[in-house]
């Protein structure tokens, strides 16, 4: 027989038995499945005041797992997660610090005798911008994720605050006590814009997920509301009309909604609305004061905190007020709670 011969054989032989095999029943072993990585969006950053210091911690959506982030007789607060989720940067009382998510690797990112606060991330994490009062008045700086190349964007003899990035990346809007006003700028301080430009008082400036819009708050009627209008400042709207004072605009991930704080009903709870000023709704119904809502990334879950007493506690409900769950046993700082990506 020759070789050639020979080896056909084989191979024709090797193809029945892989074939016989398959038709006996016999099936391949399944590859074991990989266990659920747990999801970093479940997690919120608030701070509490314990044994009188003020700290920070991170705990999952449901209240579980509260690890302390921070331990040091300073005043750590106001966590704000890098858009990865790796990362939380935060104020601790005069300067801005960095730190791992889970509170390795801190980092001092300022170093300043007078106040740095406020930071918050560019959308593609590789900046953030500040407040801070080292030149004899609030100005707007930005720096680098590491604390390098720190500049004065505003550089006014008044005060400039509230910086808030564009979803992407490419402005900053903010307020200014120069006049009340809202202001918008290029991301490197150039381009300045008047958007609102009213005698009243204009603050606290929220862009919208699509970065089409930005709400505010605005005392023009006497009292203060919630106004909106395109990211050039045109088409001005008045979304709340009562005489109660409203503010705290957030809006849902997917720019629908905007959760927001009234005390029409005579104290402080948290309200919805469409993001057309429509169909007002009241979410929490509490004796005490309700603020600072926050949603999930995902828009299923409004975070915030609610009074007891003398006490703030950080709680969570459905996007719709329902299953409102108190999250932590400890005070916390009637701040907003911040939801990692």
């Amino acid at each position: 027989m020759s070789l050639r011969l020979k080896l056909c054989m084989i191979g024709l032989m090797t193809v029945l038995v892989t074939v016989g095999t398959g038709c006996s029943g016999a099936k391949p072993t399944p590859s074991p499945t990989p266990e659920p990585v747990p999801s970093a969006a479940s997690r919120i950053a608030h701070v509490f005041s314990l044994d009188g210091n003020v700290e920070i911690y991170v705990m999952d959506a449901d209240g579980s797992n509260q690890t302390r982030l921070t331990n040091n007789p300073a005043r750590d607060w106001e966590p704000a997660w890098s858009p990865d989720g790796s990362r939380i940067a935060f104020s601790s009382d005069r300067d801005i610090y960095l730190m791992n998510a889970d509170g390795s690797n801190l980092t001092r990112l300022t170093n300043n005798p007078t106040y740095d606060w406020r930071p918050v991330w560019s959308p593609d994490g590789s900046r953030i911008v500040f407040s801070s009062d080292r030149d004899g008045n609030v100005e707007i700086y930005v720096m680098d994720a590491d604390g390098s190349n720190q500049r004065n964007l505003t550089n006014n003899p008044v005060g400039d605050r509230w910086p808030a990035w564009s979803p992407d990346g490419s402005r900053i809007v903010f307020g200014s006590t120069e006049k009340p006003e809202i202001y918008v700028m290029d991301a490197d301080g150039s381009n300045r814009r008047n958007l609102t430009n009213n005698p009243a008082r204009d603050f606290e400036p929220v862009w919208s997920p699509d970065g089409l819009r930005i709400t505010f708050g605005a005392k023009r009627d006497g009292n203060v509301d919630i106004y909106l209008m395109n990211a050039d400042g045109s088409n001005l709207t008045r979304l709340t009309h009562d005489p109660a004072a409203e503010g705290k605009p957030a809006w849902s991930p997917d720019g629908s909604s905007i959760a927001f704080t009234s005390d029409r009903d005579g104290n402080r709870e948290i309200y919805v609305m469409n993001a057309d000023g429509s169909s007002q709704t009241r979410l929490t119904n509490n004796p005490t004061d309700d603020q600072y809502p926050s949603w999930s990334p995902d828009g299923s879950q409004i975070a915030y905190v609610s009074q007891e007493g003398q006490i703030w506690y950080l709680h969570v409900m459905d996007a719709d007020g329902s299953n409102q769950i108190r999250l932590s046993d400890k005070p916390a700082q009637n701040t907003k709670p911040a939801w990692s990506p």
